[in-house]
């Protein structure tokens, strides 16, 4: 199971010129429109030190162009994401299927999605079109919706041939025919449409049995995504179906638009593209491998210090990237071959990678907070504030487990070393633009000098400043940066569409207030309803990415914390920390098949071996943050003071 970028199909040349001519068309989009956010951040940037700080006269109206320009840049970079088949999908049965069915289905998914997108255009274009009727304006610059709102929907609109483009090879590939592709998806179509007229026939009801409507449809949204159809799409087919089915096909238009463009124009959401911006500059600029370096000199003199160092460099690399898959992939490349190569066992540097990877969504900024508080609408910078001590508390708790091991096994790490002086200051030295990064973002966050949004556009502007300053040589430089923030900002955006549509669906139904009846027939104590429920989240974890486990059940079950008298900021760290207890969770941790990537000669008894210890840190640090809240609630509570 891992979120899939390419689809085995896009090795084989597009010789059309057409379709060469679009993929040129959104390369220079999405570089406008990576240029435009760093444009946009700079003046964030200016307006907080000259403007706001030096002449005390803030730059009026500077929230609405995120309502708008940002938001038509974000737009932008929807389409060139999805030509590179951006898209979170669920493969545990890849390897059980065979290559060809695996590739039908695929291909079958690829078209499946472009449907979705049609339906998401119509539903963007109807919610831009009753703007344009209203003459709606912003209220300070007094500046017309309705162009901006156009832009959107044109670049929407280019999603639909851009996952047809997508589709088009992924289905020449699996059919060895277009032709025969196009029947084989046209008979499923068809019989999918089918389904959805029967139950729209029925809809009587299933608008009787709203509850019945909802397990029905999530049901059916799981077994789709088993069958490898993209995440977002299922998200995005239950959703539409569910909210059609109970309010008809104009209000679900009108819901769906309304959700995306919401989302767009949302500042507060902004941070997700400058934080992957911010890491894509950080891993360009070889800033993230600058933490791992100054780890291996900092815990040289301990028997297992690459293994600590490993831990260390995760923590800081997570700090620039926000990416459990990424801190892996980066992590690992350089230190699994140096681990070997110095003595350790294949057991202990494969699980402390593979472990160390999770700190990626542990610490500040994590991408899988921000998509938390945006499902349960809660407070970005609280949710940051109440990471950083469990965060800590889990480099703490891996680095005792690995100075557990090679006590009670020696032979699994050479002996200790000594401080090289010179590389220790080399290492600081190089280091220093990674923690000004780090300082600057959180602590000003932190102290309340800048809201999250601008926290986010000052790490970006600082760490492009950095890669500017080296020269783009690392990781395809700044074209390799476009790229990648291109792909990632695509696949989030679709998958936070669906899971918010899917969230107005669940809350209309009433399926919250189900699931807490059903949990107080139970008749458990609030801590044992807890317990019920991590154990739950873990089990999903050990079948599914963090991100779809999030996105499916966080609405959801923050609705029933807080109505068993939880802080909804405390659970949604609680749940983090959960459900990235499942990436690394045997058989199917992501965590683990990124490493088996990076090593396939690693046993993977080997790498189930190496990550039992850390899972059970990971289980320790959980009681003690169940049981003792205020290690999660304590900076939140002091930053609200402040």
């Amino acid at each position: 199971m891992t979120p899939t970028f390419t689809a085995p199909s896009l090795d084989t040349p597009v010789k059309y010129a057409p379709a060469s001519a679009l993929l040129r068309i959104y390369d220079m989009i999405s570089t406008v429109a990576v240029v435009a956010m760093v444009l946009i951040a700079i003046l964030t940037a200016l307006d907080v030190i000259v403007f706001r700080t030096l002449l005390n006269r803030p730059i009026a109206g500077l929230n609405e162009v995120f309502a708008t320009f940002f938001a038509v840049a974000v737009a932008a970079l929807l389409p060139g994401g999805l030509s590179g088949r951006a898209s979170l999908e669920i493969d545990l049965l890849a390897g059980i299927l065979g290559p060809n069915l695996v590739a039908r289905l695929r291909s079958f998914g690829a078209v499946f999605y472009c449907a979705m997108l049609v339906l998401l255009a119509v539903g963007v274009i109807s919610f831009a079109m009753v703007s344009f009727r209203s003459g709606s304006i912003t209220s300070v610059m007094r500046l017309p919706l309705w162009p901006f709102y156009g832009a959107i929907c044109f670049f929407i609109l280019m999603c639909v041939p851009s996952q047809a483009r997508t589709a088009i090879v992924a289905s020449r590939t699996a059919c060895g025919s277009v032709r025969l592709a196009l029947i084989d998806t046209g008979l499923i179509l068809a019989g999918l449409a089918a389904i959805w007229l029967a139950m729209e026939s029925g809809a009587d009801i299933l608008t009787r049995s709203p509850l019945l409507t909802a397990l029905v449809l999530v049901v059916a949204m799981w077994g789709m995504m088993f069958l490898l159809i993209p995440v977002a799409a299922c998200l995005i087919f239950a959703s539409l179906t569910g909210v059609a089915l109970m309010f008809g096909l104009e209000a679900t238009l009108r819901v769906t638009g309304s959700e995306t463009i919401g989302l767009l124009t949302s500042a507060d959401f902004a941070i997700i593209p400058y934080f992957l911006i911010m890491g894509g500059c950080a891993v360009a600029s070889g800033m993230s491998m600058d933490i791992y370096r100054l780890a291996h000199a900092v815990f040289a003199p301990w028997r297992g210090g690459l293994a600590l160092a490993t831990i260390g460099g995760s923590a800081g690399f997570g700090a620039l990237t926000g990416s459990s898959i990424a801190t892996v992939a980066t992590i690992g490349e350089v230190a699994y071959p140096e681990m070997l190569r110095k003595g350790y066992s294949r057991q202990l540097a494969a699980g402390s990678i593979a472990a160390g990877g999770t700190l990626g969504q542990l610490i500040p900024p994590s991408t899988i907070v921000v998509l938390y508080a945006i499902l349960v609408e809660q407070s970005i910078g609280a949710l940051y504030a109440a990471m950083i001590i469990p965060a800590l508390l889990s480099v703490v708790l891996y680095m005792a487990a690995i100075l557990l091991m090679v006590r009670a096994r020696p032979d699994m790490a050479p002996a200790a070393g000594s401080w090289d002086k010179a590389e220790l200051g080399s290492a600081f030295l190089r280091c220093i633009p990674a923690i000004c990064v780090f300082l600057l973002v959180f602590g000003g966050l932190l102290l309340g000098i800048f809201t999250v949004t601008e926290a986010a556009a000052f790490g970006a502007v600082f760490a492009f400043a950095v890669l500017v300053l080296r020269g783009f040589t690392h990781e395809g430089g700044l074209m390799g940066l476009i790229s990648e923030t291109t792909r990632t900002v695509s696949m989030l955006y679709f998958l936070i569409i669906g899971g918010m549509v899917f969230t107005f669906f669940i809350a209309s139904v009433g399926f919250q207030d189900f699931l807490v009846g059903f949990l107080t027939s139970l008749d458990l104590t609030p801590l044992l309803t807890i317990a019920v429920i991590s154990l739950v989240l873990i089990a999903f974890g050990t079948a599914f990415d963090s991100m779809t486990t999030l996105l499916i059940t966080a609405p959801t079950l923050a609705a029933v914390i807080q109505l068993l008298g939880y802080d909804p900021i405390w659970w949604g760290v609680v749940m983090v920390m959960i459900v990235e207890i499942g990436v690394i969770t045997p058989p199917f941790g992501i965590n683990l098949f990124t490493m088996k990537g990076i090593a396939p000669d690693l046993k993977i008894q080997t790498l189930y071996r190496g990550v039992t210890p850390f899972i059970a840190a990971d289980l320790v640090k959980l009681v003690l943050l169940i049981l003792f809240p205020s290690i999660i609630l304590v900076l939140p509570t002091l930053t609200a003071t402040w």
